[in-house]
């Protein structure tokens, strides 16, 4: 065998282990990456199931679409018979505590005549009244002292003084005058006591109308005041009724805003909860380490690591058991040199393809 034949030899072998260890390397990064992706792999076929659950659930949801019906219930008919009775019978106790409130507005004027009243001479005033209205009564109390004294006294007088012959005596003419003194005081003492008596009547009359008026006013007053608190709590009870229905109006513009957002973002709340729930929590990778060990270029890499093995090693073994002038070169230090005993001549063109200047 000679030089080129264990350089060609060295390079088939050097390839052949090379290609062996590449696929043995290859193949135990194939058998990691299986290992690797096996948790993944064995979770595929239910992975699968939940990307296709979760997309038929996806679609169906976003088929049916936001809840289209009824959301607010609003109010009853019971609800709304009674709202429009609190609003009409605050409407009506207003109008009768503002027509009480009318009626007994002047309760602070009667305050002041009544204050002014107060300071009045009220003897005075019982002083006339008994004036005025003594005389009938003191009449009345001597009617028959007057009728005594005129068809009695009198009379048996002047009969008296007539049967005597002294019918226009001086005697008969004080009879007369005692007789009508007695009568004057007597009526004097009764005008006095029936005078007295209307001034206390008076009196207690016109204590008794101040005090009614006061009482009456004082009513006037309360009514007035009741009448006020009236009108709030009518005006509370319309405002009550008003609150009742904004209430309404405003859940149900509520509920109309709450529905349009359902509808505005149920497709992407529902592929939201689609991504979060099946895709998001999916397994996205396998932990696969890439496999860049190329069989083809490990066989040429063992070739030429083959090849420069024979060059180095095998070749010069052979050139050693050979004679000296059986070839023209002998190797040297990694090279071939012209042998002796051959006579070469300097090639014009460098010679074996440039890289020897000898040719023989």
């Amino acid at each position: 065998m000679g030089a080129p034949a264990a350089m060609i030899g060295s390079s088939i072998i050097g390839g052949v282990m090379a290609n062996k260890a590449a696929k043995k390397q290859a193949g135990a990064m194939s058998e990691a990456n299986r290992m690797n992706a096996m948790g993944y792999m064995d979770a595929q076929p239910y992975i699968k199931d939940m990307y296709s659950g979760g997309t038929n659930a996806l679609n169906n949801a976003l088929a049916m679409g936001a809840y289209q019906g009824p959301t607010y219930a609003g109010m009853n008919p019971m609800q709304t018979a009674t709202m429009n009775n609190m609003y009409n019978y605050g409407g009506t106790g207003f109008t009768g505590a503002n027509n009480l409130m009318g009626t007994t507005g002047a309760f602070g004027q009667n305050a002041a005549d009544l204050y002014n009243m107060a300071g009045q001479d009220r003897m005075a005033t019982a002083q006339q009244y008994a004036l005025d209205n003594s005389q009938p009564l003191i009449d009345r109390a001597l009617r028959d002292s007057t009728r005594n004294l005129e068809e009695n006294t009198l009379r048996n007088i002047g009969m008296g003084a007539s049967a005597s012959g002294n019918a226009n005596s001086s005697r008969a003419g004080v009879a007369e005058a005692i007789a009508g003194r007695d009568y004057m005081d007597r009526a004097s003492d009764t005008a006095a006591g029936i005078q007295d008596d209307l001034m206390r009547r008076s009196l207690t009359e016109q204590d008794a109308r101040f005090n009614n008026q006061m009482s009456a006013n004082q009513q006037m007053s309360n009514i007035y005041n009741t009448a006020f608190g009236m009108g709030q709590d009518a005006l509370k009870m319309q405002g009550a009724a008003g609150d009742i229905m904004q209430s309404d109006q405003q859940q149900q513009l509520n509920a109309d805003k709450a529905k349009f957002e359902s509808n505005r973002d149920f497709e992407l709340d529902m592929y939201n909860k689609y991504n979060a729930g099946i895709l998001g929590r999916a397994p996205q990778t396998a932990n696969v380490q890439p496999n860049m060990v190329d069989p083809t270029m490990a066989t040429m890499g063992g070739a030429m690591a083959g090849f420069g093995f024979g060059q180095n090693y095998l070749a010069p073994m052979f050139n050693q058991q050979q004679q000296p002038a059986a070839s023209p070169y002998m190797y040297n230090g990694g090279q071939y040199i012209p042998s002796q005993g051959y006579s070469y001549a300097q090639s014009p063109a460098g010679g074996m393809g440039g890289s020897n200047p000898y040719i023989y």
